[in-house]
C-alpha cells in the first residue's frame, strides 16, 4: 500500500474520505505492526484525519470596533 499525502486527499471529497479511512482501517487491522504497509497506512490515517479536521474549521469574521 502506497501512503496517500495530503496533497493527493484535498482532491478527494469528504464522502470520498470517509471511505478511503474505512479501506485504510481495514488494511491496517491485516498488516503486521512494524511493517513497511503498517507504517504507509499509519501515516495515511493521520494525513486523512488532518485534512478532515483542517476542513472543520470554521473561520468567523473579527468584530469591528466602534466607528468614530
Amino acid at each position: 500500500m502506497n501512503f496517500m499525502t495530503r496533497m493527493e486527499l484535498k482532491e478527494f471529497s469528504d464522502t470520498e474520505l470517509v471511505a478511503l479511512l474505512g479501506l485504510i482501517l481495514r488494511e491496517l487491522g491485516q498488516a503486521k505492526e512494524g511493517s513497511l504497509e503498517w507504517y504507509a497506512a499509519m501515516t495515511s490515517l493521520d494525513n486523512i484525519y488532518c485534512e478532515q479536521a483542517k476542513r472543520r474549521v470554521v473561520v468567523r469574521p473579527q468584530p469591528r470596533g466602534p466607528c468614530l
